[in-house]
């Protein structure tokens, strides 16, 4: 794990570097590396730019006879600023006005 950090950490400050103000960055990982790689993400973006651990479940398991097998990635999602862009998912035959996100919203 700690080769793995070593070879991200470099990575992860070029791509914050590279990011545009409005710019976010979103990290698929497995559940082993997710509680360091965000360790490493509070120090390179900042804990403030923390947007959301978001969880995603996969279809099936892998099974193992001696335990339970793993049914989720991560993905953690971190901003550059404050000022960062959001792009709602589009969902054919549904406006976006009818989005409990955007009720309300012109």
């Amino acid at each position: 794990m700690l080769a793995y950090l070593a070879m991200m950490a470099p990575r992860l400050v070029e791509l914050r570097r590279a990011l545009k103000p409005t710019g976010s960055l979103y990290l698929h990982c497995d559940p082993t590396a997710s509680h360091y790689l965000k360790l490493l993400l509070d120090a390179v973006f900042g804990p403030q730019y923390f947007q959301n651990e978001i969880i995603w479940k996969r279809s099936g398991a892998h099974n193992s006879a001696q335990k339970y097998g793993p049914l989720h990635d991560t993905i953690l999602f971190y901003s550059r600023s404050d000022a960062f862009t959001w792009n709602a998912q589009f969902e054919r035959g549904r406006s976006l006005h009818s989005c409990p996100l955007h009720a309300g919203r012109p």
